[in-house]
């Protein structure tokens, strides 16, 4: 909860609250909660406690999928992410990012380790490119198997992500990052052959590959496309 600094004046959108080892921290906030939760067993659950809590809500729904719209914009968005939907849950996140101010999520400790990557480490890939562009992330703390029940074989990792007040197209960008990473063995005059041009020569590293570029100069690359 420390890493998270809720309080009263929060609205916080909770991604799978489960048995709710996080969301009922959340509850004694008094903050504006959200939470969206798949199983509905669950779901029932905390429906029916917040029968007496009129600031929380909450929708049985696929988190993946559903619109997250209705429950935007919020100062928070927090959850404890199921390590086989991570990264469609990142990506959904950043379609949002102009409407959350703030996320917090526990997740694999090696996903974590590619939202941080910085040019040159094994882990290095698309999720690091988007992130840094997108967000200021901090990789916060490790989480071992024994704090949970039954423990888990992986172990887990706290990551905040603070959004950047960035404009880009955000369809090209991401484009390019993963046609560029797909082929990550090509040069990016080959993997990227459909977005050269001559007068784009002296403006990128073309002779370098995917791996060895930074999200600033991918940045400057996609703005120079439009």
């Amino acid at each position: 909860m420390r890493a998270i600094d809720i309080n009263e004046n929060n609205s916080v959108l909770e991604i799978g609250p489960g048995e709710g080892a996080l969301t009922h921290e959340l509850l004694k906030s008094d903050c504006m909660l959200t939470s969206l939760e798949l199983d509905t067993d669950l779901a029932n659950k905390w429906k029916d406690i917040a029968k007496d809590h009129p600031q929380f809500q909450c929708i049985e729904c696929d988190a993946v999928t559903e619109d997250w719209l209705p429950y935007l914009p919020v100062n928070k968005c927090v959850g404890n992410i199921p390590y086989n939907v991570s990264r469609p849950l990142i990506y959904k996140l950043f379609r949002y990012r102009t409407q959350i101010k703030e996320t917090v999520f526990m997740v694999q400790k090696e996903f974590a380790e590619k939202l941080t990557a910085q040019v040159g480490e094994d882990a290095y890939g698309i999720l690091s490119v988007l992130s840094a562009c997108f967000a200021d992330v901090e990789y916060l703390f490790n989480i071992p198997p024994s704090v949970f029940y039954p423990p888990p074989k992986v172990t887990s990792a706290c990551v905040k992500f603070t959004f950047k007040d960035i404009e880009i197209n955000d369809a090209l960008f991401i484009e390019l990052v993963k046609t560029a990473f797909n082929q990550r063995r090509k040069t990016l005059k080959n993997s990227l052959k459909k977005y050269y041009r001559p007068e784009l020569e002296d403006k990128f590293s073309w002779g370098k590959r995917a791996q060895e570029i930074t999200a600033e100069e991918y940045i400057e690359f996609v703005k120079d496309l439009y």
